[in-house]
């Protein structure tokens, strides 16, 4: 059984949002998303309210609705509806699990207004290409993809 994955590289003037995460003593900077969780009502609501035009959407597209829930809970932030995939990958995790990570992409035309509670994001930074590239808090498959990125963009 795998474990599925949905994250999102928001870019906003050329800089890339990214959460600051602890994994034991070290402190990563990752994009912001999640794991698939199984539909609920809850869900459906967060990802209605996030639609400014109205309009009812396909609920079941669980990868780009975990994402507009995830970075809705994450950040208070309602993703617009244009979204584009990115890349994906498959690795195990430290419990053993196989996961299925897929990374959408969107560019917003306006700096969001982003509020964390300190439960699921203690802070975010906002980095550009060269930093990033330059962390060694931001993992190489992220590095990775967006060289390739930036060669296509």
């Amino acid at each position: 059984m795998f474990i599925c994955k949905s994250r999102v590289l928001i870019e906003y003037l050329g800089n890339f949002l990214l959460l600051e995460r602890r994994f034991g003593e070290k402190t990563m900077f990752i994009l912001p998303g999640g794991k698939v969780e199984p539909f609920d009502e809850t869900q459906s609501e967060i990802v209605r309210n996030a639609n400014d035009d109205g309009k009812e959407r396909n609920y079941n597209d669980v990868l780009l609705n975990t994402i507009r829930r995830e970075v809705y809970e994450e950040l208070q932030i309602k993703l617009p509806h244009i979204v584009d995939y990115f890349c994906s990958s498959f690795f195990v995790n430290t419990n053993e699990e196989q996961v299925v990570d897929v990374v959408f992409y969107v560019k917003l035309t306006e700096r969001p207004q982003i509020v964390i509670d300190g439960k699921e994001v203690q802070s975010f930074v906002w980095m550009n290409y060269k930093e990033i590239l330059n962390s060694d808090q931001v993992h190489d498959w992220l590095k990775k993809a967006l060289r390739v990125f930036d060669k296509i963009g």
